[in-house]
């Protein structure tokens, strides 16, 4: 029987000492190492506070309900701030700062070893003041959406 990741509880996110949101030289906002953070470390854990799960059926709603701002808003933020599991088979959207990790061919974050939709690790080590990459291309893609990469 194969193990879902589960949510950890509230606070037991380690990202608020290892990271702060800044100007990218990237694009936008990023996110930056406020520290050192090892090689293997778990520097975002999502919470039941720190994301949603939008699900095929969510999203289905969502898209066939009449679009307003505060729905438009919604779908928005999946296109942007989400990311596909099939583990989960849900589009995760952030709500915290994790949402500022910008995309680079040579992460040095990424899910860890068991592949938990639910976490990041540090690829490598990530010194203080480096901004913090994940490669996109990496994410499950989304078969019943293109809202995701």
């Amino acid at each position: 029987m194969q193990s879902h990741p589960v949510f950890v509880s509230r606070g037991a996110n380690p990202m608020a000492q290892f990271a702060e949101v800044r100007p990218s030289p990237i694009h936008g906002h990023g996110l930056f190492a406020s520290r050192f953070i090892p090689a293997g470390s778990i520097w975002w854990q999502a919470t039941l506070d720190n994301v949603i799960l939008l699900t095929r059926p969510h999203l289905e709603t969502l898209t066939g309900s009449h679009m307003n701002k505060t729905i438009g808003g919604i779908v928005h933020a999946a296109r942007i701030y989400g990311y596909y599991s099939n583990r989960l088979d849900s589009i995760i959207i952030c709500l915290d700062n994790a949402r500022f990790v910008n995309h680079s061919d040579e992460p040095n974050s990424g899910a860890p070893a068991d592949g938990n939709p639910l976490c990041s690790v540090a690829l490598r080590d990530i010194y203080e003041g480096e901004e913090i990459f994940e490669n996109y291309g990496e994410y499950d893609p989304c078969p019943w959406s293109d809202l995701t990469c």
